[in-house]
């Protein structure tokens, strides 16, 4: 045992070489006087021969998951994410507690450094599966209660402004690329909506289409004239048999999937001098443009397809400007 606490102990103080000398003799003193009161063994770290309990119970987890209607990519990352963490822990999920969890990813995040946002995004998985646990009856405790939202720092989020727009129409350089742009930002359709659309499903006569969203939802969204016009004319100068709305510039001419899209949105802004330029940002634009024109905020959700008001509140940008002149109308 005293084997076992000494390399804890010189462990510990490797890591505190930052400090000064009285300062890790203060730590090292303190540490042999508290760990006398415990007995310490080393973790058994070679894999244990459990039965295929955790595997099951995760099928279990992502099947109600594909059931409620989450998109694949959402689907994916769930089962990535569980399976880390199982694999981590290594010990049956009905005995997993607090404590392995925030060593995980306490863990995690000291080896990847990965940032504050991507730790909370790991620890919401987790908290939705032990969640989902307690929910079925299959853990009499969650234990992912106790751990807390982590922080994250919030840096507001820009729309593009006119000019930015301006810039970003005169750098595009062929027909596709300039549809494309007009149509993310006559629509504020997700990348993934974008994607999923063929040819067929643009009628332009009443110049309003259905797309299937997020949660396997349906709804409508709408184009103006000028998307209208460049859509129809990138259209019409395709010589490919592809049913999908917009394709690769070369062939084989397969559709134009999420990382196709993203990389011609930043190339198009690199070429404009545009600073963060992604095809989301469309989205964010449309909405904030069009609250600033009195359109009330609940069609706005409606449009953008979110469930919850509270997201499109996040995605508008509203000047101080604006909020000034709208008091004062309202108090004069």
């Amino acid at each position: 045992m005293a084997d076992v606490k000494t390399e804890l102990i010189n462990d510990v103080l490797s890591k505190l070489m930052d400090l000064d000398h009285n300062t890790v003799n203060r730590i090292e003193k303190v540490l042999y006087i508290e760990l006398d009161n415990f007995d310490v063994s080393e973790k058994q770290t070679e894999l244990v021969a459990y039965d295929d309990s955790n595997i099951r119970m995760l099928k279990k987890y992502i099947a109600t998951k594909r059931l409620e209607g989450k998109s694949e990519n959402t689907i994916n990352a769930y089962s990535l994410e569980m399976s880390q963490f199982v694999q981590a822990i290594n010990k049956p999920l009905k005995e997993i507690n607090t404590f392995d969890i925030r060593m995980y990813l306490a863990m995690y995040q000291e080896e990847r450094h990965i940032c504050n946002k991507t730790l909370d995004n790991k620890r919401r998985i987790i908290s939705s599966f032990f969640g989902w646990m307690y929910s079925e009856g299959f853990i009499c405790f969650n234990p992912a209660l106790a751990v807390k939202q982590i922080k994250v720092p919030k840096a507001k989020k820009k729309p593009f402004t006119s000019i930015d727009e301006l810039r970003i129409r005169n750098a595009c350089t062929n027909k596709r690329d300039r549809a494309l742009v007009e149509f993310l930002d006559a629509t504020g359709l997700r990348v993934s909506e974008v994607v999923s659309l063929n040819r067929e499903d643009i009628d332009f006569i009443t110049k309003e289409s259905t797309v299937v969203g997020k949660g396997n939802k349906e709804r409508t969204f709408y184009i103006n004239d000028v998307c209208a016009e460049y859509l129809k004319d990138y259209l019409q100068s395709r010589t490919d048999k592809n049913d999908a709305l917009f394709v690769a510039r070369k062939a084989p001419y397969r559709r134009l999937e999420k990382p196709g899209i993203e990389a011609a949105i930043r190339k198009i802004g690199n070429c404009a001098g545009v600073e963060k330029a992604h095809p989301h940002r469309f989205r964010r634009t449309l909405a904030t443009n069009m609250v600033r024109k009195g359109v009330p905020i609940q069609d706005v959700s409606t449009i953008l397809g979110h469930a919850d008001l509270r997201t499109t509140q996040i995605y508008v940008d509203i000047d101080q400007d604006s909020v000034k002149y709208n008091y004062q109308r309202a108090v004069a």
